[in-house]
C-alpha cells in the first residue's frame, strides 16, 4: 500500500559561478532516508515528495532569486504535477542517456515553450549524442570525477557549440577548480564548496586575532568603553564592521557613526554573529554572497539553531549556544587550525567546547546531526533521530533547512549582494 503521506527528505549542495556568487542549490529529494522505490507508484511518489518541497515547505521563496535544480526522472516528467514546480525558479535535471529517446525531447519541448529550463547530466556518457540535445539544454554538467583532464578538455571543446552553460560537478580540490576554470566552465559544483577544503593552514594574522579578542570581549559582556579600546586598534575591521552594519540596516534608516551607536542599534547578540560570521571572511570582509564557506558557516549555524528548537523545546538557553557551535565547528576550515587552539583565544560554554571536540551532550548530538544530514548520509541521519522516539521527523529537518536557506539569503540581500 502506498504511504498516503510520505515524508519530505531534503538535501542541497549550492552551485557557484566563476566568482563563487551563488547560482543556486541542487536539491535532493527522497521519499525515504533511502531511495524513492520504497512504495508502491515511483511515479506518483517522485511527483509527490517534489511538489510538496515546493508547496508545503516553500521553497519557492525560499530559494529566492536564487535557482532550484532538481532531478527529474521520465515519469515525473510526464507527470502534469510538474507544472507545480515555478519554471521561473526550478531547472530540470534530466540524464542525457534519457533525453536521447524521442518522445523525452517531445516532451522536452512542450515544457520549454512555458519556461521551463533544462540541465543535461551525465554527458561524458553520451558525448555522441550531445548534437541532438544542444537544442534542450540550457545548462550542461559535466562529472569531473569519472573523465580524465584530456577527455574533459575535449568534452568542452564539443560541448561549447552547443550554447548551453558548462557547469562541472564533482569539484573537490583547489586542483580541479583551477583546471575547470581554465578550460571555460560556467559553474562549479562540488564538495570543495559544500564541505571546503583547508588548502593551508595559517597562523592568526592581527586582524584574525583582533577579532577573536572582539568576539571573546562580546561573549562575556564587556563594557562599551573596553569593546571601543579593542576596535580602535583595528581600524580595518572597525571600517568594514561598519559598512556592514549600515548596509544590514537593522530595520532602520538610521546610518551608523560610531562603534557605540553600531552596538546600540544592531544589539550585542546580532553585532556578535556578524563578528562571528566574519572570522570567515578574508580581511574580516563580510561578502557573504560571494563567500561559500561564510555562506555554509552561516547555514549550519542557523540550522542548528532551528534544530534545537526542534529537538529540545524546553531548553531555551540551548539557540544560541546552538548557533555558536555550528557556526564554530567550520572555523578550524578558515583558519587553518586546530580546534583546541581556537578555543584557547575564544571563550565558550563547557557545553559548547564539549560539543565541538567530542559532540558530547545535547549540542554534540545536534552537531552531530546536522552534519550528517549536510553530508547527505540518511541513514546516519535517521539513526540519530531514532533516539528522539519521533519527536522530529525527515519533515521537520526539511522545514528547518527551508528556514535556513530563507535566512541565509536574506542575509545576502541586505549585505547588498
Amino acid at each position: 500500500m502506498q504511504n498516503p503521506n510520505p515524508e519530505v527528505f531534503l538535501g542541497r549542495q549550492p552551485i557557484l559561478d566563476r566568482q563563487q556568487a551563488l547560482l543556486g542549490y541542487e536539491l535532493l529529494f527522497r521519499s525515504s532516508q533511502e531511495n524513492w522505490a520504497d512504495v508502491s507508484s515511483p511515479r506518483e511518489a517522485t511527483a509527490d515528495v517534489v511538489c510538496k518541497a515546493f508547496a508545503e515547505l516553500g521553497l519557492a521563496d525560499a530559494l529566492g532569486h536564487h535557482r532550484g535544480f532538481v532531478n527529474v526522472d521520465r515519469d515525473l516528467l510526464f507527470d502534469d504535477a510538474i507544472h507545480l514546480l515555478p519554471s521561473n525558479i526550478v531547472i530540470l535535471e534530466i540524464p542525457a542517456h534519457l533525453l536521447v529517446q524521442e518522445d523525452i525531447q517531445q516532451r522536452c519541448l512542450q515544457l520549454k515553450q512555458v519556461d521551463y529550463q533544462f540541465c543535461v547530466t551525465h554527458v561524458e556518457k553520451a558525448m555522441d549524442t550531445i548534437g541532438t540535445l544542444s537544442h534542450l539544454a540550457d545548462y550542461v554538467k559535466v562529472d569531473t570525477d569519472v573523465i580524465s583532464p584530456e577527455a574533459l578538455s575535449a568534452a568542452v571543446h564539443l560541448l561549447k557549440s552547443s550554447g548551453a552553460k558548462l557547469m562541472a560537478c564533482r569539484v573537490e580540490s583547489l586542483e580541479t577548480l583551477h583546471l575547470c576554470e581554465s578550460l571555460g566552465f560556467d559553474y562549479f559544483q562540488g564538495y570543495y564548496f559544500a564541505h571546503p577544503v583547508v588548502l593551508e593552514g595559517r597562523k592568526l594574522d592581527s586582524s584574525a586575532a583582533g577579532l577573536l579578542r572582539l568576539i571573546n570581549l562580546l561573549s562575556s559582556d564587556a563594557e562599551l568603553p573596553e569593546l571601543e579600546a579593542a576596535f580602535k586598534v583595528e581600524p580595518g575591521l572597525t571600517v568594514n564592521l561598519l559598512r556592514l552594519v549600515n548596509s544590514v540596516g537593522a530595520g532602520t534608516t538610521i546610518k551608523i557613526t560610531s562603534i557605540r551607536h553600531a552596538i546600540t542599534v544592531m544589539g550585542r547578540r546580532q553585532l556578535l554573529r556578524w563578528l562571528q560570521l566574519l572570522m570567515f571572511s578574508s580581511g574580516g570582509k563580510a561578502h557573504i554572497g560571494n563567500n561559500p564557506l561564510m555562506q555554509h558557516a552561516a547555514l549550519r549555524g542557523y540550522f542548528m539553531e532551528q534544530l534545537a528548537d526542534s529537538c529540545f523545546p524546553k531548553r531555551k538557553d540551548l539557540k544560541d549556544q546552538a548557533f555558536l557551535a555550528g557556526l564554530m565547528s567550520l572555523v578550524p576550515a578558515a583558519l587553518g587550525l586546530e580546534i583546541d587552539d581556537i578555543l584557547e583565544k575564544i571563550a565558550v560554554s563547557l557545553e559548547v567546547r564539549n560539543a565541538l571536540i567530542e559532540q558530547k551532550g545535547d549540542l554534540g548530538f545536534l552537531l552531530a546531526l546536522a552534519v550528517c544530514y549536510d553530508d547527505n548520509d540518511m541513514p546516519g541521519t535517521a539513526n540519530l533521530l531514532a533516539r528522539l522516539r519521533g519527536a522530529v521527523t525527515f519533515a521537520t529537518l526539511g522545514e528547518c533547512l527551508t528556514r535556513t536557506i530563507a535566512w541565509v539569503q536574506q542575509l545576502v540581500t541586505e549585505n547588498g549582494e
